[in-house]
């Protein structure tokens, strides 16, 4: 169910972000307490726009009764997440949606939106579960954990449900990914093998169909990368070196999802800055042994090659902080400027 669904006003709690998830195919079951439905609601708006379907109690319907309906979202949940905070705590509905979850061996999550002290049955039952400490992170690497740790449970993202979501708000985000793409390195041109040898501009070997959907920031396949609208939306490819084409100007998270597993080196070339993906760009690539970075990235973090124990960045000082070798974890550092 989208957003542009009616919602309901609940005394005492608020303006529901988005009817709760109807249906059979997988979705989360989130777990908190009413006292923290602001903080709770911006959240699960979050997973809702991210493609990703949400149960939460308000979607109880009339004349059922609350306890069993609890029971059935929670038996056909795929995954459990609860938000922790000192107020959910303490709340025994809370707990005993945690230790029905737990009972019946379901996928949890705990969501600390708050730094909290767990009572020790709490901390007991709980302490080997995954959990992420939201009030302890960037927005950017929350982001990245979360859906992490959705994906790894199993569930797959609804790119209907997020498109009707938020339909408008991804419209006005691909402009601003364009025209923010464009302000980079300036509109590609259409030029021939001759001219880009004479001129140094970048040679795609496309057809003129794909010049021209290149041109409109259409989604269009160059070298095995997706591209659209200047994004780099993923390398499609078997090769285990890797150059990136100017065309992707920008780098999100999950650009190398594809050949995280394969690769072995990534060479940036002229491609634009990563606004987008200051964390996990190049996460979990096991065999990644060599990341070039170009110029036209101005900021570089540590949190970008998250588990690459094998990596060696090629970067300039410039484009580090102060404290970066301290708290990159990969094998090295070479500074191109040195």
């Amino acid at each position: 169910m989208g957003l542009n669904e009616e919602t309901k006003l609940v005394p005492g709690v608020g303006r529901m972000p988005y009817p709760a998830y109807r249906g059979k195919d997988p979705y989360i079951f989130v777990s908190y307490a009413h006292k923290d439905s602001d903080k709770v609601f911006a959240e699960i708006r979050k997973f809702n726009e991210a493609g990703f379907n949400v149960w939460y109690d308000e979607g109880i319907a009339p004349g059922n009764e609350w306890t069993d309906e609890i029971a059935d979202a929670l038996a056909e949940c795929a995954v459990f997440v609860v938000m922790i905070t000192p107020f959910s705590a303490e709340r025994e509905n809370v707990m005993n949606e945690i230790n029905f979850a737990l009972d019946e061996g379901k996928p949890f999550l705990a969501i600390h939106l708050e730094e909290t002290e767990l009572r020790r049955g709490l901390k007991l039952r709980t302490g080997s579960k995954q959990a992420i400490l939201k009030y302890n992170m960037t927005e950017e690497e929350y982001e990245y954990k979360y859906i992490e740790a959705f994906t790894r449970f199993g569930l797959k993202r609804s790119e209907k449900n997020s498109e009707t979501a938020v339909k408008s708000s991804e419209q006005v985000s691909i402009r601003q990914l364009d025209d923010l793409a464009k302000s980079f390195l300036g509109t590609d041109k259409v030029v021939s093998r001759k001219e880009a040898a004479e001129t140094g501009e970048e040679f795609y070997d496309d057809s003129p169909e794909d010049a021209k959907k290149r041109a409109n920031g259409d989604l269009v396949r160059i070298g095995g990368f997706d591209i659209e609208h200047g994004v780099l939306r993923g390398y499609f490819g078997s090769d285990k070196d890797i150059t990136v084409p100017n065309a992707a100007r920008i780098i999100v998270p999950g650009s190398f999802d594809r050949c995280r597993l394969f690769v072995e080196s990534v060479d940036l070339n002229n491609a634009g800055k990563m606004i987008a993906g200051l964390f996990g760009t190049f996460s979990n690539c096991p065999n990644l042994k060599t990341v070039k970075i170009p110029e036209t990235v101005k900021e570089v973090t540590p949190d970008m090659f998250h588990n690459c124990p094998n990596l060696t960045v090629y970067v300039r000082r410039s484009q580090v902080s102060s404290d970066f070798e301290a708290r990159f974890t990969g094998r090295n550092v070479v500074y191109l400027d040195e």
